[in-house]
């Protein structure tokens, strides 16, 4: 029954992104057509542009959202809608959350709870948690029209992208998903902490950790362990509870591709996942929009096995990062004097299972939200995440980015299969010249060239072992993910990495900056330049890109730029880990 009901999910929402973005009428029409042509005539959105004009609306909007967003996160102190009262983050921090989320990354120095208030929860992060992913959605249709247009001169026009991306596909879906989480038992609230009295009073140490099996006498307070008495115990009989308005934040977290939570423990926190089917739901909503996205890239060029293939080539690397990490993390990890370990950082509520896929499912979606530890999953666990961020976020990827990345390695094996067999490069009927073989390359090695850049000018800073809980091969590991996560804007923590000093902020920031928007401009050169051509008809010779062998040079290509680029700095971390 799920899986049937994923098929209808993805085909009836597939069917609906293609109408949407190619202008046609769809489900939704109806009830929304006065609000989308009201919006064109109050701001002009029939405009259209060609790729410069595309790009400086992309990123003056970006930029305004960013300055707003970091505006609020520093000020919040003197905003409404603060009862914890709250002070402003420091400006590195609140530049650095700011840059996270307007490029869809949601990379979170802080604990939600502890640090921001439900005015920066709501008008701030979800606020761009829906304009980021919709950034996504119209930079990749922009390209799509420049696939399949016939000397078309422009792009469309990004605003009136924006505005249907949020009006008909990222709201009333968040809508349905929040509204499931909240009859799971995902608070949606405004009212912060509130506290609740224990049945039974508990101990805990001086640092606040839960001291396993101690009894406390309900009259004297007094902590005992084994018979014996606990000095320095203190007895608790009441826990503040974090109620913040989760669910809307939740749902769009996940669809998005966005994964930043309100919480710090994030979709491990029973708050934001409380039962299995929470963690379902969450699941279905990760992948959902990426998964369609791919069906109706075919659908609007009117060539569905284009998009059945590119689906191919990701589920087939989805699948491997599923079979190696469950593996692993069904082994777990051996502990010298202790034996195996496989639940070490998991939740019960959710298994080893269903967190080795959540954490393949998240890195290789770009979303970034977590339901366990990944500082403790075993070195081969934790290596295949970090590769799927490696590879450009690619593998499903973030909503419209990881397509259009895709669209970008699939022009680039063209090129090259075309040079092999003797071949001009075409797809889609346009031929692929060394402009757009430029482009092509800037867009795949955007993402190794920021992560390795980024990451190798901080691994020489002397105070870079101040930060790491962990020393050896898994310390690097903790340094090479939150890099890796940066670059690929993710946004998920390997853990133990305390980031929050001004220069990891400044330079995880820059480096999400570079990933987001070098590919963007450069996949909107690539769709001016390929929308400017005429059709050309399909020949004998025309390199077929739909059969397997395409598919399987395809994954070879990925592995070799998006990947091997890494072996080197992953030979030092995960690999080093796994051989000691």
């Amino acid at each position: 029954m799920i899986p049937s009901l994923k098929s209808c999910l993805r085909n009836q929402l597939t069917s609906n992104i293609s109408k949407v973005m190619d202008g046609k009428e769809n489900i939704l029409t109806r009830f929304l057509a006065p609000f989308d042509k009201l919006s064109s005539r109050w701001f002009h959105l029939d405009e259209k542009m060609n790729w410069k004009k595309y790009a400086l609306s992309v990123i003056t909007f970006s930029l305004v959202s960013l300055l707003v967003l970091m505006l609020i996160l520093k000020f919040q102190n003197l905003l409404p809608g603060n009862p914890q009262h709250f002070s402003g983050l420091s400006w590195s921090l609140a530049f650095n959350t700011a840059v996270s989320f307007v490029t869809n990354t949601n990379w979170q120095s802080y604990s939600g709870e502890f640090a921001l208030s439900n005015f920066s929860q709501v008008l701030g992060l979800t606020v761009q948690n829906f304009a980021s992913p919709a950034v996504g959605i119209a930079v990749l249709y922009a390209l799509i029209r420049g696939l399949v247009g016939h000397k078309r001169m422009d792009l469309g026009n990004f605003w009136q992208d924006l505005v249907k991306s949020i009006m008909y596909v990222l709201l009333p879906i968040s809508i349905v998903v929040a509204t499931l989480l909240i009859w799971t038992g995902v608070p949606q609230s405004t009212s912060g902490f509130a506290t609740a009295t224990l049945s039974n009073k508990v101990a805990v140490s001086t640092d606040g950790k839960l001291i396993l099996g101690a009894k406390v006498n309900s009259k004297t307070n007094k902590v005992t362990l084994d018979g014996k008495s606990v000095k320095n115990a203190k007895v608790v009989s009441k826990e503040s509870l974090p109620i913040f308005p989760q669910a809307s934040q939740v749902a769009i977290k996940q669809l998005g591709t966005n994964g930043g939570g309100v919480l710090g423990a994030n979709s491990a926190h029973p708050y934001e996942n409380p039962t299995p089917f929470s963690n379902l739901i969450e699941f279905t909503a990760m992948v959902l929009i990426p998964m369609s996205l791919v069906f109706a890239f075919g659908k609007s060029i009117g060539k569905p096995r284009e998009g059945w293939m590119i689906f191919s080539v990701m589920a087939a690397l989805f699948a491997i990062g599923l079979v190696v990490t469950g593996f692993a993390e069904s082994k777990g990890v051996h502990v010298p004097g202790v034996g195996t370990i496989t639940m070490e950082g998991k939740e019960s509520r959710f298994g080893a299972a269903a967190s080795a896929i959540w954490a393949v499912g998240t890195t290789a979606t770009s979303t970034g939200a977590i339901n366990s530890m990944l500082d403790s999953f075993s070195p081969l666990g934790g290596l295949l995440p970090m590769m799927l961020m490696q590879s450009g976020e690619v593998v499903f990827g973030g909503v419209g980015s990881g397509m259009y990345g895709m669209l970008g390695f699939v022009i680039l094996t063209v090129f090259i299969a075309g040079l092999m067999v003797g071949r001009t490069p075409e797809y889609l009927g346009k031929k692929i010249g060394p402009a757009e073989m430029r482009m092509a390359v800037l867009a795949c090695l955007a993402t190794p060239f920021s992560i390795l850049v980024g990451s190798g000018i901080i691994a020489v800073w002397p105070k870079l072992v101040n930060v790491l809980t962990n020393s050896g091969p898994h310390g690097f590991s903790e340094f090479l993910y939150a890099f890796s996560s940066a670059g690929g804007n993710n946004g998920s923590s390997f853990g133990g990495f305390n980031a929050n000093t001004p220069i990891l902020n400044i330079a995880l920031a820059l480096v999400m900056l570079v990933a987001r928007f070098v590919p963007i401009i450069a996949v909107l050169v690539i769709g001016q330049r390929m929308g400017k051509q005429s059709l050309t008809a399909e020949s004998s010779g025309t390199l077929r890109t739909t059969n397997p062998t395409f598919a399987i040079l395809l994954i070879v290509v990925i592995l070799i730029i998006g990947v091997l680029s890494f072996f080197p700095a992953l030979s030092l971390g995960p690999i080093a880990d796994f051989l000691e």
